[in-house]
């Protein structure tokens, strides 16, 4: 179960984001959407983000043209979109050499039929739980519908992934575009600050 990237998103403190980066991460997610809880700026300094690598803005059914100034001023590579984004505009971000994670809101087999239409536009599929909020629920779909969906193009699974069901991953493995996992809310001391012995306790278990 080591063969997939860890992405830890909806980071909001600088301290924070320092103490997470001595686990091997390989992204680092920060929230650009206001009704979030772990909305970035609402804090004062923001500037600690720019140098930071590995890093993936989300937004949420935001004008395309903030998307890329915020990625100029603020130096990311990858952009994730978590609302109802067209392929047009998904294209848009892409011929600024972003790279885009495309977010897909899942609760039974149907809500994969839309993926289709947006495989040549996107660089990753995110599968997440559909919820009102746009994320961070905590709930999870059932991940087993993977494994009967023809998925062409490299996924993140996120949405109440937790050290309980974790193992749970491992049916997955089989499906060679399963690329990484996205973890949040079940790994907070509260909304936008991880916790680090549950963190620690992740790497363990994964054994990285």
């Amino acid at each position: 179960m080591n063969n997939f990237k860890i992405k830890v998103c909806g980071i909001t403190n600088e301290f924070n984001l320092i103490q997470l980066s001595k686990y091997s991460f390989d992204y680092y997610g920060f929230i650009f959407y206001p009704n979030s809880p772990r909305y970035l700026m609402k804090n004062k300094n923001t500037d600690f983000v720019k140098l930071h690598k590995n890093k993936v803005a989300v937004f949420v059914n935001e004008e395309v043209d903030k998307v890329i100034d915020i990625s100029s001023n603020y130096n990311f590579k990858y952009i994730q979109l978590h609302g109802e984004e067209s392929v047009d505009y998904c294209e848009v971000l892409r011929r600024k050499n972003l790279k885009v994670i495309k977010t897909f809101h899942i609760k039974g087999k149907d809500d994969f039929k839309k993926l289709n239409m947006y495989t040549n536009s996107i660089d990753f599929a995110l599968f997440d739980y559909n919820s009102i909020n746009y994320g961070g629920s905590g709930k999870k779909f059932d991940w087993k519908i993977l494994n009967e969906i023809d998925i062409k193009i490299p996924f993140f699974l996120s949405g109440g992934i937790s050290l309980d069901n974790i193992d749970e991953l491992n049916f997955l493995n089989n499906n060679s575009n399963l690329y990484g996992i996205d973890i949040n809310s079940k790994f907070e001391e509260y909304p936008g600050y991880k916790d680090l012995k549950i963190i620690k306790k992740l790497f363990k278990k994964l054994e990285r």
